[in-house]
């Protein structure tokens, strides 16, 4: 049994060398960036790739796994033949994947992913596109590669089956089953929440850095799971001429904006918090005659609250690039899970650090989950606080520190803060599992009444927090912005668009202007042109967001869930569209062609655009 175990682990340990041998070949590749970084830097490449190695390396080894788990049920001969077989297929596939990924990188600036499959239709013209590069020395490399390997996996096959003999079956095939099944360790990453993903391996505010420590052949392979490599819009509802009038109609602009801060404070400090599930409908919600968020409506008087404010997407994911790079969600995709895209995305922690702001992002979660730590290290925010920053005595039992312990640690490093600063302060308590560290509120453990007490947890934390943040030296610089991440089906009104109804307030010393109420309707991407036109900034970069405070900026929101999408025009009229089902599903209002036609054309139009990227 000891042989068969010790194949096992030198068949993974030889992926996992080949695939670090990739990365010294990547590294030497493009030698002109590989010299830029640090000895710490190059070091942190391997370090934080391994991860994705054996992710890869677990994929590949799980058929062998297999093979070796039944083996005295084959016979030797062709249980050798069997996997050298496999594994020599897969060396031609991954090599021909890494050797490709060196001239892709070189190209495109990105790792190689499911993209080029699109042009395979087209081979006269994906020839052209690469006929320039060094195709022979490719070609050589491959081949060097490819023997190397293969001779490494015969001797590894050869010398090692050959020498087996038949043993019992107990206790060997539950014994070599517990290794297949360990494999779901390595692929996964890890024993949390969240699955392998390129931010798994993100650690560098060097992109270089970061995009090295990728695994070329899991990011291809993932890709294609992803269907990235996608360029057809299924959302084709409008000709061309029609698409564009509808789009022009919504976009008009006078270019002025009414301010609302301070004029004598030229850069104002930013703060932004992205409440977690926040949606309208807890701030309206009363439960024997108590408020479920007492804090946040007292607040309102005390700043500009917005009324009519929708959001985006229905996930995380969606609502930071909706927030900071004022870009719409998508039905069937996520681009923030797509770094080659969303690194392409304007973001307001680049436009303010560019002005002389430091930049950070607090969370108490993983920013693994989702990809959202490959953003924010594109969007080049100077410090990121998250998880791993907080001790797990503070954490609830899925996704990481209470509210209350992040807004403590955002007050304890700021005291001194340098000015002015651009924060991003995104919560969590309110997610489900709904575990908080208060007394029950709302009795009840059914999921609405956990929801409801998580919420008033997190209005708590908010209130304790503006109350010590006032006290602070900042806040009279300060403009503090609350918004939410997405709505939340719950409180059920059975009114989908509800659900994507969400508050906003913008509090702090910076303001001009208080106790107001906006009830223009607008939406988390209108976030990124507002603001900015408050500071003086060029917002011309956020094409989808539009200026609140702009009198001649049409009231508009459009929103996005799986396979559908919601558009609200004004107060009085709103849609809620099933594209499988190509019909309206829910509407309110004296709705016509045109208003139909306008939401089609936001679907259209803002999906090319996603693929476009």
């Amino acid at each position: 049994m000891k042989e068969r175990l010790q194949f096992l682990l030198i068949y993974f340990c030889f992926w996992v060398v080949f695939f670090l041998s990739a990365r010294i070949i990547f590294l030497s590749y493009h030698i002109e960036d590989t010299k830029l970084l640090t000895l710490e830097t190059v070091w942190g490449i391997f370090w934080n790739g391994i991860r994705m190695d054996f992710s890869m390396s677990g994929y590949l080894s799980v058929i062998p796994f297999f093979l070796v788990t039944v083996s005295n049920f084959i016979k030797k001969s062709r249980l050798e033949n069997w996997i050298f077989s496999y594994t020599f297929v897969i060396v031609f596939i991954i090599t021909l994947i890494v050797v490709i990924d060196l001239q892709v990188f070189n190209t495109w600036g990105y790792r190689l992913d499911a993209t080029p499959l699109h042009y395979l239709n087209s081979p006269r013209e994906a020839w052209a596109s690469v006929s320039s590069s060094p195709i022979f020395q490719l070609f050589l490399s491959f081949i060097i590669l490819l023997i190397v390997a293969s001779y490494i996996v015969y001797r590894i096959v050869t010398r090692n089956i050959d020498g087996w003999n038949y043993i019992e079956n107990l206790p060997f095939i539950p014994v070599s089953g517990l290794f297949l099944l360990a494999l779901i360790i390595p692929i996964r990453g890890s024993l949390g929440i969240s699955p392998m993903n390129q931010s798994t391996v993100y650690f560098s505010t060097n992109n270089f850095a970061n995009i090295a420590a990728v695994n070329a052949p899991w990011n291809f392979f993932s890709s294609i799971v992803n269907g990235s490599y996608d360029k057809v819009n299924p959302y084709t509802y409008l000709p061309k001429e029609t698409l564009s009038n509808a789009i022009k109609e919504l976009y008009t602009t006078s270019n002025s904006s009414e301010l609302v801060l301070k004029k004598e404070i030229k850069k104002p400090n930013i703060l932004l918090i992205v409440w977690e599930s926040f949606t309208k409908k807890a701030t309206e919600k009363l439960i024997d005659g108590m408020e479920v968020t007492p804090n946040f409506n007292a607040l309102k008087k005390e700043g500009i609250y917005f009324s009519n404010i929708y959001a985006s997407g229905d996930r995380t994911e969606k609502g930071l690039p909706a927030i900071l790079s004022g870009y719409p969600a998508q039905p069937i995709a996520s681009i923030i899970t797509e770094p080659n895209k969303s690194s392409k995305l304007p973001v307001l922690s680049k436009d303010f650090g560019d002005n002389a702001y430091s930049t950070d992002f607090y969370y108490g979660g993983e920013t693994d989950f989702a990809n959202i730590k490959s953003y924010l290290y594109a969007a080049d925010f100077q410090k990121i606080v998250s998880k791993q920053n907080f001790d797990q005595k503070d954490w609830n039992s899925k996704w990481g520190a209470h509210d209350g312990i992040v807004y403590q640690k955002f007050l304890n490093e700021h005291t001194n803060a340098n000015q002015p600063f651009f924060s991003t302060l995104l919560t969590l308590s309110s997610h489900e599992p709904f575990e908080v560290p208060i007394e029950t509120k709302f009795k009840g453990d059914d999921e609405d009444s956990m929801f409801m007490n998580a919420m008033y947890y997190a209005d708590k934390s908010l209130g304790d927090f503006i109350a010590q943040a006032k006290t602070q030296a900042w806040w009279q610089n300060t403009l503090v912005i609350i918004i939410a991440d997405h709505g939340h089906p719950i409180p059920h009104t059975g009114n989908k668009i509800d659900d994507f109804k969400i508050p906003m307030l913008w509090l702090g010393g910076a303001l001009a202007k208080t106790n107001i109420e906006n009830s223009k309707v607008a939406s988390q991407i209108d976030i990124a042109s507002t603001l900015l036109k408050q500071v003086g900034l060029n917002a011309y970069a956020y094409n989808w967001s539009k200026n609140i405070f702009d009198k001649q900026t049409k009231p508009w929101a459009f929103f996005a869930f799986n396979n559908g999408y919601g558009f609200v025009e004004d107060k009085k009229k709103s849609i809620v569209f099933d594209n499988v089902g190509q019909k309206i599903i829910q509407q309110y209002g004296n709705i016509s062609p045109k208003d139909q036609d306008l939401g089609k054309a936001l679907m259209q139009r803002m999906f090319q655009d996603y693929l476009d990227k």
